[in-house]
């Protein structure tokens, strides 16, 4: 059966969320780096990226990693929560391929998150233009990989699982939450990192958005490198 909707994953998959968020981080940090000379801002950076510390966790964190001057503190928390989405962008290629691929298929979105964090990012890059629903979790009340998430995306798309395929770069909540839903996966893996031994093969794996448009099943007039179809078993 040939695909008629096609749905993606937000962060990482649209966008490059983890360089975002770690260039933010180092802008934040800028008072934390000149009155703690001797901390690192790259590593509380990285570590805060790792343990997922999000701004209303921001001042505990610091104050954890060092910076003991609440008014430091108080400047660092001020700088990472303001104007977080102005300077948001998608990856190179990915409006002009969701608005060729909007003329032939339904297109969808789901993303895990608190819809405080993840609307605005919707509205941000204009998603409602192409896409028939944007399904976030933290309004649905269930999260990927649970494959009800899924489940309500095809329900507004009007599409069966076998008319679908998921776009994303998590093994853990994207590949195991689309297989579960009965729904090929496409790998974004644009590290190249190994499939590990014990993960169900993707549909395919692609190292940019552009190349989707080689991935069986799929067509538009985007052009892209072939991608690793999946091996026959």
């Amino acid at each position: 059966m040939p695909y008629t909707a096609i749905l993606f994953d937000l962060d990482n998959t649209l966008y490059d969320y983890t360089a975002y968020w770690r260039a933010r981080l180092g802008w934040s940090l800028a008072e934390v780096q000149a009155a703690y000379p001797a901390l690192d801002p790259c590593q509380i950076a990285q570590h805060a990226i790792a343990q997922r510390i999000y701004a209303a966790d921001f001042d505990a964190y610091l104050a954890a990693c060092g910076v003991a001057d609440a008014s430091v503190r108080a400047q660092a928390v001020a700088r990472y929560r303001v104007n977080w989405y102005d300077q948001l962008v998608l990856f190179a290629g990915a409006a002009e391929l969701l608005e060729r691929l909007a003329v032939r298929y339904r297109l969808g979105l789901i993303t895990n998150g608190p819809a405080h964090s993840q609307r605005p990012k919707i509205a941000c890059f204009g998603l409602a233009q192409w896409m028939q629903c944007c399904i976030v979790s933290g309004e649905v009340g269930v999260a990927k990989p649970d494959p009800q998430i899924f489940a309500f995306a095809l329900q507004q798309l009007g599409v069966s699982p076998q008319q679908a395929v998921y776009v994303g770069d998590s093994l853990e909540f994207d590949l195991h939450g689309a297989y579960a839903a009965g729904i090929d996966f496409v790998w974004l893996n644009r590290q190249a990192t190994p499939l590990p031994p014990d993960v169900p093969a993707p549909h395919a794996i692609i190292s940019d958005l552009t190349q989707l448009t080689q991935v069986s099943g799929i067509r538009c007039e985007v052009s892209g490198q072939s991608p690793q179809a999946r091996p026959d078993t």
